[in-house]
């Protein structure tokens, strides 16, 4: 049987092009978006899932709801659980959050953020089991974001103030978290350096081409 992979993340996972007004933004096709380069790299003997929401955070609310979308919805660790039983069994989970809790109004050191996110993990680590069945829970990897860049339009940069810095510092926090708690890491800064999308905020597709195929790489290792 193929393995499954369940990919989890926001919106650089969704695929977010960044635009120089902020937002609204659109999205890149399945195949421009990482997840699709990794699963196109992986090829047979693979399926990946991927559920991506934009603002989602790891293990926070967010400050206001979006139309259908409350506010709860975009915690990380409390929606995990139903996306890892919709897609059982499921072999590897692949977490890539952090960036929404570099906001200003968050007050989160890199250190907060890489322990924040090995929580969600660990999340994933008691989730065997499911809706009236049995499957094992999956193994996990952990990715931190590219870092933040610069942000020329005055909303991001209000609502990131400070994220910079911080985001930079998130490779090797979340690197010394994960391998305390026994779990996989990536760092994806470390290949692709800071976003470059025009907002400062979401990958360049030249940047999920990197980083899919560096991925696909580290999933055949594990």
């Amino acid at each position: 049987m193929a393995k499954k992979i369940l990919v989890y993340g926001d919106s650089n996972t969704w695929g977010w092009i960044g635009v120089e007004e902020a937002f609204p933004s659109t999205r890149y096709t399945d195949a421009e978006r990482w997840a699709g380069v990794m699963a196109a790299e992986l090829g047979e003997g693979f399926d990946v899932a991927v559920d991506g929401l934009t603002v989602r955070a790891t293990n926070l609310n967010d400050t206001m709801d979006w139309n259908a979308i409350k506010a709860d919805m975009f915690n990380g660790a409390k929606t995990l659980p139903a996306a890892i039983a919709r897609e059982m069994p499921v072999d590897l989970l692949i977490i890539m959050l952090g960036t929404n809790d570099l906001k200003a109004d968050t007050n989160r050191s890199a250190t907060d953020i890489a322990a924040a996110i090995v929580e969600v993990a660990k999340v994933a680590e008691g989730c065997a089991g499911g809706v009236a069945y049995h499957y094992s829970a999956p193994k996990v990897l952990v990715v931190s974001p590219p870092p933040v860049n610069d942000m020329p339009h005055p909303d991001f940069a209000a609502m990131f103030e400070g994220a910079k810095a911080k985001s930079e510092a998130l490779g090797a926090a979340l690197k010394s978290v994960a391998d305390q708690a026994g779990i996989a890491s990536f760092d994806a800064g470390a290949l692709v350096g800071n976003a470059r999308g025009v907002d400062g905020l979401h990958m360049s597709k030249d940047q999920h081409a990197l980083l899919g195929k560096a991925i696909a790489e580290t999933v055949r290792t594990l």
